[in-house]
């Protein structure tokens, strides 16, 4: 066989098409292409949180699309999206049996509406675009719901007591934790990172001190400042006592967030449930409804009518701005809704 003959063949044979661009050449496999194009959409050194929860609610689509043969994230249209949707609503009526007999749990309102959104953001971080999304409102027919009806469990007392029960079974970390969430609204995150010290400069020199470290979304504000009392004192001089020699927060120089929830918090959080506390964030809305209580000079819309529309607006604000958060909506979820006003 001549050299030509040997070149038309391989001209004349018939080329691959290359899998680099299967979905969106983010990847072969659906669930590998989906992580890597959130990567690439939020950044891989930004939106740690962010990118881990959408990845999770991912696999309930992943295998969504298994099920339907989908292994292509260009194939994916509008249909389709709401073919998913369908199934989601499925789901909120009770367990959904596919075919071959394998069922999928009831879910709840809120979990259907972040599945729809992470589908949303999802193909927006594969597509660049919204052109396929959807509204989980409009393809789930129910709303999200998230007004606070039920009293909240996390008094001051019920702190300390889950705190010494935490101390008294050796998390001094963990109890310092449970103490400045309850006395500062802090998340756990931004009570393991907060600068202690800072805290204590701004104290001695103003009254009151700013949550800047490990804040939600990186909404760090220097208007999220909060005046000082007893209780407050009390938690933030124990975590400085009980801190890593060293340290500015409570990590130690070998330890990471992701450690520490893993031998400091974890193992507490059967303490809280000894206590009456229900999770570490009920010791959150327990600050927020300290907060709405003193701006109002009465009690919370949990434990009784709302007597003036001008004040509750000015003191679900305060609890807005003290939480972090920049919404007033959100205080709605931690001292109740609106509706019983007079």
């Amino acid at each position: 066989m001549s050299n030509k003959s040997v070149k038309r063949g391989r001209r004349s044979a018939k080329r691959k098409k290359p899998a680099y661009k299967r979905n969106y050449s983010c990847g072969k496999k659906l669930s590998e292409a989906i992580h890597k194009a959130l990567d690439q959409h939020y950044g891989s050194d930004s939106h740690f949180n962010t990118r881990a929860t959408h990845k999770r609610r991912a696999s309930v689509f992943v295998r969504y699309c298994k099920r339907c043969g989908m292994n292509d994230a260009r194939k994916i249209d509008r249909e389709f999206i709401l073919q998913f949707g369908a199934y989601i609503k499925a789901r909120l009526n009770g367990d959904y049996e596919w075919p071959d007999g394998d069922v999928d749990e009831q879910i709840s309102v809120a979990y259907a509406h972040n599945a729809i959104s992470t589908v949303n953001t999802i193909m927006r971080a594969f597509r660049c675009d919204d052109a396929l999304k959807v509204s989980a409102r409009e393809v789930l027919g129910v709303c999200r719901k998230s007004v606070r009806t039920n009293e909240i469990k996390a008094d001051v007392l019920d702190a300390r007591y889950a705190a010494n029960v935490a101390i008294a079974a050796g998390y001094e970390l963990g109890a310092a934790v449970i103490l400045l969430a309850r006395a500062w609204g802090m998340r756990v995150r931004e009570c393991i990172l907060q600068d202690l010290d800072r805290m204590k400069r701004e104290i001695e020199a103003t009254g009151e001190a700013t949550i800047l470290e490990g804040c939600k979304g990186g909404r760090r504000s220097k208007d999220r400042t909060i005046k000082a009392n007893a209780f407050r004192m009390e938690a933030l001089n124990y975590a400085i006592e009980v801190r890593p020699k060293g340290s500015r927060n409570l990590l130690s120089e070998t330890d990471t967030v992701k450690s520490f929830l893993r031998t400091e918090i974890n193992p507490c959080r059967q303490f809280l449930l000894l206590s009456g506390i229900p999770h570490f964030m009920e010791l959150r809305a327990g600050f927020a409804q300290d907060i709405y209580e003193e701006v109002m000079g009465g009690p919370s819309p949990l434990k009784g009518p709302i007597r003036d529309k001008v004040m509750d607006r000015i003191a679900r604000a305060e609890v807005s701005r003290q939480l972090g958060h920049n919404r007033v909506s959100v205080a709605s979820s931690y001292v109740g809704g609106t509706r019983n006003a007079i």
